[in-house]
């Protein structure tokens, strides 16, 4: 399904456009149920007919130095990882949440109304992400193979049916029907990259002084990272917690002490807030 003719670079020109685009509704609040659905249609989308923003994927082809896969300059391909890192560290992981194709396709099937599975234990998924991260890096400097071919994310978004790989990455976007996102959380190396950039980003969401700490934004969070303390690593700007609570005491904002002044609070009062 992938239509050869158009340039891959465009879906790289989407993916910083659409990005821009999300943070800057998400600063504005502005954001919505409906904005969202409408980016990730269209990143899945890009994913099948483009084959791209995949960036992932694009990791791993610089890493092993395939340049001629890349049909850009090495040096550009290497740029946009780049790019996308920091853009992560300042505004959170809106390119994963939104426009990653990956990513996309996976939050869309999570919202198929079925039973979900979820585990409170934050620390197993990060370390098991790391170690497969480790693998990966193994794999592609010394062995010179690629992880993710097995993964079956080419073949998926080829709709190459006839290859067993097709059918790997459809078992996990199938699991992720009931596991949010199985791939990004677990298998996916550049999102292990931005999991660790997103623990320092800039702006993030915040519960403001009208917390309630009726607990509804922990239970919306499909991956337990919506409590005061947490870091949110494993934040992909979903919403959930937003839609949850009632009191409206949860915004995306750079500091704490933004949200103290935007709500009158006194400077002293705000500071004690931050995490």
């Amino acid at each position: 399904m992938v239509i050869d003719s158009i340039p891959s670079f465009v879906g790289m020109i989407y993916a910083i456009i659409a990005t821009v685009i999300v943070i800057t509704l998400f600063r504005k609040g502005k954001f919505s149920k409906r904005k969202g659905y409408i980016f990730l249609i269209i990143s899945t989308l890009f994913g099948f007919l483009v084959f791209a923003p995949m960036l992932p994927l694009q990791l791993q082809t610089v890493i092993l130095g395939n340049t001629k896969q890349l049909q850009v300059p090495i040096v550009l391909a290497i740029g946009v990882l780049v790019v996308f890192v920091v853009l992560t560290f300042i505004f959170g992981r809106a390119f994963c949440g939104y426009v990653c194709p990956i990513g996309a396709v996976q939050e869309l099937i999570y919202r198929l109304p079925v039973k979900k599975i979820r585990f409170s234990n934050k620390v197993i998924p990060v370390a098991l992400h790391f170690i497969l991260f480790v693998t990966f890096l193994v794999l592609a400097i010394v062995f010179s193979e690629a992880l993710l071919k097995y993964l079956g994310v080419k073949d998926f978004f080829h709709l190459s049916t006839a290859t067993s790989f097709f059918y790997v990455f459809l078992t996990l976007l199938i699991t992720s029907a009931f596991y949010y996102r199985l791939f990004c959380r677990f298998l996916c190396p550049y999102g292990m990259l931005l999991s660790l950039a997103a623990i320092k980003s800039r702006f993030k969401l915040r519960r403001t002084a009208d917390c309630k700490d009726c607990g509804k934004c922990e239970k919306a969070c499909p991956t337990n990272e919506a409590a005061e303390t947490d870091q949110k690593q494993e934040c992909y700007l979903c919403n959930r917690c937003v839609e949850a609570c009632r009191k409206n005491a949860i915004v995306y904002t750079r500091k704490v002490q933004d949200i103290g002044k935007e709500n009158g609070l006194p400077e002293s009062k705000a500071a004690n807030m931050d995490d």
